[in-house]
């Protein structure tokens, strides 16, 4: 038998059901990503490992920008021609440069870091002087086969973070004896800066040591044997040095 209070409590009970079905679903809003672009632009020859070793290690160690393999070279096999060939390195640069202005009219926002190798740090270096200033991240460099006296004043304007080069004098062989017989990418003969590192140019200004104060040379060490690197040209495409050295270059 119902009392005289069940006709309101069941009023009561269809009202806050029916509030229950009738509240909009609210769902979480995923926060902005932070996901960015990597160019891997790797050395001479067409038989540099970097690119792959860096789609392959980077997510593994946390890092999920997406990684693009900027393919530059003539082919397999012919280092001294994509070594040489200056109006071919330049059209490359354009090729890069454009594709990273499209990215940014796209979304302004989205992070963007440079990855040059050997020959392919030349190639870097001559797309950031196509690009306004503060466009880039970040850039990183290994055993750039570039001059030692290259000006990166163009490369610090173009990123707002800092460039960062490795450098071995272990890697006598390719930036030494190499670039010494067969030249650098701006076609200076002598060893590369992979070799020993940048040297400042002279007369700087006040403006101009800021812009420097964003260099960062890291040398070989022995500590990183036990990435398999041993200051060697090769090395620094192993996924282990990816891993260890330049992901952490590749944080916001």
């Amino acid at each position: 038998m119902l009392s005289r209070k069940s006709p309101t409590i069941l009023l009561l009970a269809v009202v806050g059901a029916t509030a229950l079905v009738s509240q909009p679903v609210v769902r979480a809003v995923d926060p902005p990503s932070d996901k960015g672009i990597v160019f891997v632009v790797g050395g001479v020859g067409g038989w540099d490992i970097l690119g792959p070793a860096s789609q392959w290690e980077l997510p593994r160690v946390g890092i999920h920008h997406e990684v693009r393999d900027f393919v530059w070279t003539h082919g397999f096999g012919q280092p001294f021609k994509d070594l040489q060939d200056t109006p071919h390195l330049r059209r490359k640069a354009d090729e890069l440069a454009e594709e990273i202005r499209k990215i940014k009219k796209k979304d302004p926002q989205r992070p963007i870091y440079l990855i040059g190798k050997s020959g392919g740090a030349g190639l870097v270096l001559l797309a950031t002087e196509r690009l306004p200033a503060d466009t880039l991240d970040r850039i990183i460099l290994l055993s750039a086969a570039v001059s030692p006296g290259y000006d990166l004043r163009p490369a610090l304007r173009a990123t707002w973070g800092e460039i960062v080069s490795f450098y071995s004098d272990n890697d006598q062989f390719v930036l030494n004896w190499g670039t010494t017989h067969f030249g650098t990418t701006d076609r200076i003969y002598g060893p590369s800066a992979g070799l020993h590192g940048f040297a400042l140019p002279d007369k700087l200004t006040p403006e101009d040591r800021l812009l420097y104060r964003r260099l960062i040379q890291i040398p070989w060490t022995s500590a990183m044997i036990a990435e398999g690197y041993f200051g060697s040209h090769a090395g620094t495409s192993l996924p282990s040095f990816v891993g260890w050295e330049v992901a952490p270059w590749l944080r916001p």
